[in-house]
């Protein structure tokens, strides 16, 4: 619990405001459970090894001086990078070191949360496995995310999302077409779903603790994301020993909800959930009144629908070829149909309301340059987000984080003679670096 001298946190500060969390992770799933926390209050600090998190030099787009303002120390933008990784600090430190375990124990000692999605056995070698932590620190919650789930023959594996999430738990082959490639996944498809999920995890441990003083261990895996996001079709699975899905659009169980091609080469996806109500909508924005007439459909009785779904998905494939996507747009719109059009990524995303909306966070770094990139998408009513962040250099706040745990000028001397800080002077960006986000000023929730 924090002391009774520590005061509430006001409400105009988001929830995990005065959290401190470590994250040990690497590309997406750990890394974006942590964004999640920091953009809920949390001040989380990155560890990682020499040389930085791997992801780092995964395409990286956006070189120094984009805008022509002469600031060539200003650092490269890595966009994938920033999502996963922006509003936080980053600390350099060789974990294989003794000296290095030795000061990260420090940093882990003084927060609330480790976030990391480092395999089982790369824990254990490290002396970071939950249940040595749990041993030395009982108030830590450890926050593990995996590929496979503890407790199966795969649990010490490691994966990433292509590989757990997308291919083995099953979610590729519903996305497999008649010719039975399977298709590519979006980046990071399972890695911030699963992060998600972990984060939400945390915020119901630190409740916990404060009921109970006592830490946790709480985990997930890409697998269990996987198969949680598939649950209807899963539970078709479980329930009859096969797949109800089809990856032939004229079998889809409810033909009413499926997409359909215009005169313009478009493409829009109608939203009839529910026929049985709003077919007569549905035939009046069409303009065609036959289809009512036909006793294969009359009435849009669902189950008369499913057993003729082929031929209906054949005659609205007709109906909807007959007029462009902004025909549709005004007609459905006038018959209240639920629908959405078929958007490519470019047009989704430079739509000017979505721009404008929660969903993408802008920001101005120390260079002047302005970062647009995507929000984690849960807000709190009432409190003012907390300020986003550049994605830190490699170790780029290590002096300083290590500083503030109480290492000495000669503490952090003894670590770069041991080789425990890599290379962090070289990390180093001018003008200074960045101090934390602002957070409550409430005294933090230590372990």
């Amino acid at each position: 619990m924090p002391r009774a001298d520590a005061g509430l946190v006001s409400e105009a500060y988001p929830p995990l405001s005065g959290v401190r969390v470590i994250e040990i992770g690497r590309f997406a799933a750990g890394p974006a459970c942590a964004t999640v926390l920091a953009d809920w209050g949390a001040d989380v600090v990155k560890i990682e090894p020499p040389g930085g998190d791997p992801a780092r030099g995964r395409g990286v787009l956006d070189h120094s001086d984009p805008n022509g303002s002469g600031n060539g120390n200003a650092p490269p933008v890595n966009p994938r990078f920033e999502v996963h990784n922006r509003s936080r600090r980053s600390v350099v430190l060789d974990l294989r070191a003794p000296a290095g375990r030795s000061a990260a124990g420090r940093l882990i000692a003084a927060a609330d949360v480790l976030v990391t999605n480092l395999s089982p056995p790369a824990l254990e070698a490290l002396e970071l496995d939950p249940a040595t932590l749990r041993a030395c620190y009982p108030r830590l919650i450890v926050a593990q995310v995996s590929g496979y789930d503890p407790g199966t023959p795969q649990a010490g594996e490691r994966s990433y999302d292509h590989g757990a999430y997308w291919s083995y738990s099953g979610a590729a082959s519903l996305f497999t077409g008649r010719d039975g490639q399977p298709p590519q996944p979006a980046g990071g498809f399972g890695d911030r779903a699963a992060g998600s999920m972990l984060a939400g995890a945390v915020a119901a441990a630190l409740l916990a603790r404060e009921r109970t003083g006592a830490g946790s261990h709480v985990t997930t895996s890409l697998v269990s994301t996987g198969m949680w996001l598939m649950a209807s079709d899963v539970g078709d699975v479980l329930a009859t020993g096969r797949a109800q899905r089809s990856a032939d659009r004229r079998q889809a169980p409810v033909p009413t909800v499926n997409c359909f091609r215009t005169s313009d080469a478009r493409w829009l996806w109608l939203q009839v959930m529910d026929p049985d109500r709003d077919w007569p909508r549905l035939v009046a924005a069409l303009d065609a009144p036959w289809l009512d007439e036909d006793p294969r459909f009359r009435g849009g009785d669902y189950a008369r629908l499913r057993a003729n779904r082929e031929a209906l998905t054949e005659l609205l494939d007709e109906l909807f070829r007959a007029r462009s996507l902004a025909e549709w747009a005004v007609r459905l719109a006038e018959h209240q149909v639920t629908w959405a059009p078929v958007r490519t990524l470019e047009e989704a995303v430079n739509d000017e309301a979505q721009r404008s909306s929660p969903a993408v966070v802008r920001f101005d770094d120390e260079f002047g340059r302005q970062h647009v990139t995507v929000n984690s998408p849960v807000r709190f009513d009432g409190a003012t987000p907390r300020p986003a962040s550049r994605a830190p250099e490699a170790g780029e706040n290590t002096l300083e984080v290590l500083a503030s745990a109480g290492l000495s000028d000669r503490d952090v001397a003894e670590l770069r003679e041991a080789g425990a800080l890599g290379t962090t002077e070289a990390a180093v960006v001018t003008p200074a670096s960045p101090a934390a986000p602002a957070a409550a000023p409430a005294a933090p929730i230590t372990a």
